[in-house]
């Protein structure tokens, strides 16, 4: 079993790309998605909240539903044009 990773509302928005205030705004009131609010589960240490990478993903899941993974994408390659002689 592997050992749980936690992270603060600062990591969490790093990885987001997002303000650590619009963190604890997902944690106390949501994130719009288009079918609802969905909160980011988080403790509350102390002063500040911690997030588990289990609760992270469950929410990146429930958020992106249907990950877009660019670089992931099979492009399917042209045949050179030949020349004719």
């Amino acid at each position: 079993m592997k050992k749980p990773v936690y992270y603060t509302a600062n990591e969490v928005a790093e990885i987001f790309n997002r303000d650590p205030h619009t963190i604890r705004d997902w944690i106390n009131h949501g994130c719009p998605t288009p079918e609802g609010l969905v909160r980011l589960q988080a403790a509350k240490l102390g002063k500040s909240w911690t997030i588990k990478d289990e609760w992270l993903a469950i929410f990146e899941l429930r958020v992106r539903p249907d990950p877009v993974r660019p670089d992931l994408e099979l492009e399917i390659p042209c045949e050179p044009e030949r020349e004719t002689p």
